[in-house]
């Protein structure tokens, strides 16, 4: 991990607190893919399946990482929606950091 990115983590990001990001952000098909296969392996089989269970992949987050519901918690969402472009879902958001 990068030790800027640690040391956000460990602050709990104070040191940007107040701050605003305005602007659009490209998400590529590949990374929408593999948030959608991490969801389908974590999906349980219903009863009805009898086939053996796979062992599940490495998760796609670092064990260090900060939960994301509480770095979500952190932030002031004034704007967020998304439209899709070539190839790409493309993120116009607007939010700040809380005081």
């Amino acid at each position: 991990m990068h030790p800027v990115q640690k040391h956000l983590f460990d602050t709990n990001f104070k040191d940007l607190a107040g701050s605003k990001l305005e602007g659009t952000i490209a998400i590529s098909e590949e990374l929408i893919n593999m948030g959608i296969m991490d969801f389908l392996n974590g999906l349980k089989p219903g009863p009805e399946f009898d086939a053996p269970e796979k062992p599940s992949p490495a998760p796609a987050a670092a064990p260090d990482m900060p939960d994301p519901k509480k770095l979500l918690a952190l932030l002031n969402i004034e704007m967020l929606t998304f439209r899709t472009g070539k190839d790409k879902v493309m993120l116009n958001v607007k939010a700040s950091l809380q005081d």
